[in-house]
């Protein structure tokens, strides 16, 4: 490392500081990102030697510095602090098992490679190469260490930017990822990691054509994601009520910023284009977002009946990708008709087309569910060295990681609290039929998402209506509800109003579910409710018996 770059790290951490100088670390972070080469690997490795000081400020200082050039340096820098000599240096002062009261650094230690696995391993378009990041964190939850909650804030600030991004700057983009992985497959010379590199080459050079990306293709795929973002930002504008305050949903406050802020690429491209179709579609979109911020501007003023012409339609979809919007029938769980489900996340990678029937059937069988025992010989894993996290001996199985109780409670699901009785019911007697009220069933309660049914029976006849809430901070997306009962049931699920749960929200999404229940059995089902947040796919499972 040059010695300029040296002294100037060395200054930032000094012992004798008592807060960072955010000016110093900017400027180190611009060094970096100038020289390249071979600086964040340098760089990286310096601050982890800072980091493990035995002097408390040197360390708090270091770590702050790390976090700036992590959100500043992008991916040459993230590839840096995914590598398994990174991690297992960065923890190499944890001791074996968490202590009640871990140190600051410690702290912010844990802090940060939760921040990493969120933003990075997960909502990285490189996830790939990050993947050591997810194996530290969970080794560490498995174990005992406890992670403290995230700032939305500060996620935001390392998440992948959310800005149109040109069919130009997405190929300089993976350029720029394509050399320092390039660089750091090198340096490690390993024979796997020699033909990667010469894969890596010919790709680079252009001389293999085929595993080059669409950049125009993706650049669509950018301006289709805009395009939905303004039709569901004016559906919302649409839906406000007289007196409420726009600025107050954070919902609808992050697709203006995100319409906004694409409106002038899109305009400047507008200028450069010169395929007659595409400049009619980027007028188009063009005049859908400045109808969007008209709408917005006049509930801002009080004006709340204004209308607006939003012509643009987003693109056809497949049909797989519809039906999720379509009511889910679960009449006969061993169907295998063309009522079919596929999971889709926002991330646009492929998932399997997996009928609902095939993953719910055999939900309830002759024999009651119970989740496999636990086994204490499988909870112990064995570490050679204590320290060496990222260790071939030390990782966890994963039949360990199922059942270890420092890892994520969806790992087992567990039956829901019944709160349905008959002497909690309310009767009323309409022409010859009884009409009963049973207490709410409270299905889900957890990590922010409440889904509450209310219940009305007449005869055999069950009719459920499903209210969602959002207790959370951040926005649930792409929420989905399933739903099975026993084979003797026939259940059929009516359309989400909504697939889309606003923070802090409370019922703000509801459904309809009907049930028969012939034979008038105990009612039992089973859920599984998926959605995500920043990003992140989020799933909750379990079940309920009356």
């Amino acid at each position: 490392m040059s010695i300029p770059l040296q002294e100037f790290i060395e200054g930032a951490c000094s012992p004798a500081r008592y807060e960072p100088d955010l000016a110093l670390n900017l400027e180190i972070c611009e060094m970096i990102n100038k020289k390249q080469g071979n600086s964040p690997r340098e760089t990286a490795t310096t601050l982890v030697r800072l980091i493990n000081s035995k002097n408390l400020n040197q360390s708090m200082m270091a770590l702050t510095l790390l976090d700036n050039c992590v959100k500043n340096c992008g991916y040459p820098f993230h590839l840096q602090i995914a590598t398994k000599e990174f991690l297992n240096e960065l923890v190499r002062r944890f001791p074996e098992r968490p202590a009640p009261f871990p140190s600051p650094v410690v702290q912010r230690i844990l802090y940060l490679i939760k921040e990493w696995k969120v933003a990075l391993a997960d909502m990285s378009r490189h996830k790939d190469d990050l993947v050591h990041i997810k194996d530290m964190y969970r080794l560490l939850r498995f174990k005992g260490y406890r992670f403290p909650e995230l700032r939305e804030s500060s996620v935001a600030a390392l998440a992948p930017s959310q800005t149109l991004k040109s069919a130009h700057e997405l190929e300089e983009e993976d350029r720029v990822a394509q050399s320092a992985k390039l660089q750091e497959l090198i340096r490690r010379g390993r024979p796997q990691d020699l033909v990667e590199a010469n894969h890596l080459m010919k790709i680079m050079s252009g001389y293999d054509q085929r595993q080059k990306p669409n950049y125009k293709q993706k650049f669509e795929e950018e301006l289709h994601k805009i395009q939905e973002k303004t039709i569901l930002l004016y559906e919302m504008l649409e839906s406000v009520r007289a007196g409420e305050k726009v600025d107050m949903n954070e919902t609808i406050v992050e697709l203006k910023q995100a319409c906004s802020s694409a409106q002038p690429k899109i305009q400047h491209m507008i200028t450069d284009e010169e395929d007659s179709d595409k400049i009619d579609n980027l007028l188009t979109l063009n005049d859908m977002i400045n109808n969007a911020m008209a709408k917005f501007a006049d509930i801002q003023k009080g004006l709340y009946e204004t209308h607006y012409e939003i012509s643009g339609k987003p693109p056809t979809k497949t049909n797989t990708e519809e039906e999720p919007r379509q009511a889910i029938s679960l009449i006969d769980l061993d169907d295998q008709g063309p009522t079919s489900t596929a999971f889709t996340s926002s991330s646009g990678a492929q998932t399997p087309k997996q009928n609902v029937m095939d993953e719910l059937t055999n939900l309830f069988g002759e024999s009651s569910i119970s989740p496999p025992p636990y086994s204490s010989s499988s909870t112990t894993a064995t570490v050679a060295d204590p320290f060496d996290f990222l260790s071939s001996q030390s990782l966890p199985s994963p039949a360990q990681q199922a059942v270890s109780p420092a890892l994520s409670a969806t790992s087992l699901s567990t039956p829901a609290t019944a709160v349905v009785s008959s002497t909690d019911t309310n009767q009323r007697t309409n022409g010859n039929q009884q009409t009963i009220e049973h207490k709410p069933i409270n299905l889900v309660n957890k990590n922010g998402l409440q889904i509450t049914l209310e219940v009305s029976q007449v005869d055999s006849l069950y009719r459920l209506r499903a209210y969602f809430s959002n207790q959370s901070t951040a926005p649930m997306e792409n929420l989905t509800l399933l739903l099975a009962a026993p084979k003797s049931m026939q259940l059929k699920m009516e359309p989400q109003s909504s697939q889309l749960l606003p923070p802090k929200s409370d019922r703000s999404v509801t459904q309809g579910i009907i049930l028969n229940n012939p034979n008038k059995e105990t009612l039992r089902l089973r859920y599984k409710v998926t959605y995500q947040q920043f990003g992140v796919d989020m799933e909750q499972t379990g079940t309920y018996s009356a």
